[in-house]
């Protein structure tokens, strides 16, 4: 009776949650296709899944359109917080219509609640998601953690969508800074430690310099101090 308690016991148990060894690759690209096909994107191809699985999280990563175009998607993990971007190259601003009252308003995107002063950092409480109407997507942010806790370069209105260019940049890596360098090459993916030449956003291509060869090369910020090279590590 004791050992059918104990595997009763064991069953019951739930599985750990989130992906404490690792997001495989296959689930991150199934979870992009997910949120692509929710969002009724048009002409997305069948992109390739990452080759290396993504860093551990606690929950399902977020995955949403990268300033709201899903040529790139964005993944993101709240615990430990990271950001990766793949490309998907659906076709820039493609979204379907469906007849439905978002298509006819046009996408969400971060909206301001109440006004925001010069330097003023933007709270959870400051911003919400709206329909756009009929202005382009370019430059507008439509996930709100990518803005909370940025600080404005100008006084902002209540009710306006907020744009890049009205935030101070959010530097994920700075001049000077020791980078992690990735290159990918024939499904192989190979890392060396580097240092940044320039400052960079998220989705910015700098100029770095690979310590192992001490060769300068540009790389794309795809995280905090971490990059991807362009061409090869050379």
């Amino acid at each position: 009776m004791l050992r059918v308690a104990v595997i009763l016991t064991l069953v019951a148990q739930p599985a750990l949650a989130g992906w404490p060894e690792g997001v495989p690759g296959a689930e991150v690209g199934r979870m992009v296709r997910a949120a692509m096909a929710g969002a009724g994107v048009a002409d997305a191809p069948a992109f390739a899944d990452p080759v290396r699985a993504y860093p551990a999280c606690a929950n399902d990563p977020v995955v949403s359109p990268r300033g709201g175009d899903w040529a790139t998607a964005e993944v993101r993990c709240a615990s430990p917080a990271w950001v990766r971007a793949i490309r998907t190259g659906a076709r820039p601003g493609g979204v379907v219509s469906n007849g439905g009252a978002e298509a006819a308003s046009g996408p969400p995107v971060v909206t301001l609640v109440r006004s925001v002063a010069k330097g003023a950092l933007i709270g959870a409480g400051d911003v919400a998601l709206r329909p756009m109407g009929a202005r382009s997507v370019d430059g507008i942010f439509t996930d709100p953690a990518a803005v909370v806790g940025r600080r404005a370069r100008a006084h902002l209105g209540e009710g306006q969508a907020v744009l890049v260019r009205q935030l101070e940049p959010d530097w994920l890596v700075e001049t000077g800074n020791p980078l992690s360098l990735t290159a990918e090459a024939g499904g192989l993916a190979v890392s060396a430690p580097a240092e940044a030449l320039e400052d960079g956003q998220l989705g910015d291509v700098i100029r770095v310099v690979n310590l192992s060869s001490r060769r300068e090369v540009k790389a794309l910020v795809t995280g905090r101090n971490i990059v991807t090279a362009q061409t090869n590590m050379r």
